[in-house]
């Protein structure tokens, strides 16, 4: 984050071009905060949660339509 060590007074910017600032290095297989890389549990949870919330509203709504 040299962007926040410059605004802090605690360096200067260094000096990329703007082709520099675009390329990344390649990051390490599991690496931290990486999207990629993310847990299992992490990829799934949020389509199970919508996936289970789909079923249990077709359940209620035919629950009450069988009590019509």
């Amino acid at each position: 984050m040299s962007t926040a060590n410059y605004y802090s007074g605690r360096g200067t910017p260094p000096e990329l071009s703007t082709e520099d600032r675009r390329t990344h290095a390649a990051a390490t297989p599991g690496s931290p905060h990486r999207r990629i890389d993310d847990s299992w549990f992490n990829r799934v949870r949020w389509p199970a949660f919508l996936a289970f919330w789909i079923v249990m509203g077709f359940v209620a709504f035919a629950y009450l339509f069988s009590k019509m």
